[in-house]
């Protein structure tokens, strides 16, 4: 099954990162070997770093049609950081790769099942 991890970092660490500290490079060389060794299991179908929240932009539907705003919810002090789609035999190894990416850097992960079909589209069916 297809799972898409989601990785949150807190905005004002992003906002002060220094990309050439030990730590911001440790955290670099983790998610690189990572992805090589998600890569030779099979597992790992993609995986991006996301720009600057600040960048981002969201349309919601309104009356009036979509309405584009800046961002994505500012009142939120966690901002998607990265995604990884992985193919896992089980939704345990799916959160045992999540497990790692917290112990290692810090970041929350979201892991959430990639629907195969409209029968998965909630828990209960």
């Amino acid at each position: 099954m297809k799972y898409l991890l989601l990785a949150y970092g807190d905005q004002a660490a992003w906002d002060t990162v220094d990309v050439n500290s030990p730590e911001f490079l440790a955290a670099c060389k983790f998610y690189e070997d990572l992805a090589a060794e998600l890569t030779a299991t099979g597992e790992l179908l993609g995986t991006e770093g996301l720009a600057h929240p600040a960048l981002s932009r969201t349309v919601r539907r309104t009356a009036a049609g979509p309405v584009a705003s800046d961002g994505p919810f500012a009142e939120s002090k966690e901002v998607l950081a990265s995604f990884a789609i992985v193919d896992c035999d089980s939704h345990d190894r799916a959160m045992a790769i999540a497990g790692r990416i917290v112990d290692a850097v810090g970041d929350t992960v979201e892991v959430r099942p990639i629907m195969a079909g409209p029968e998965e589209i909630r828990p209960d069916s």
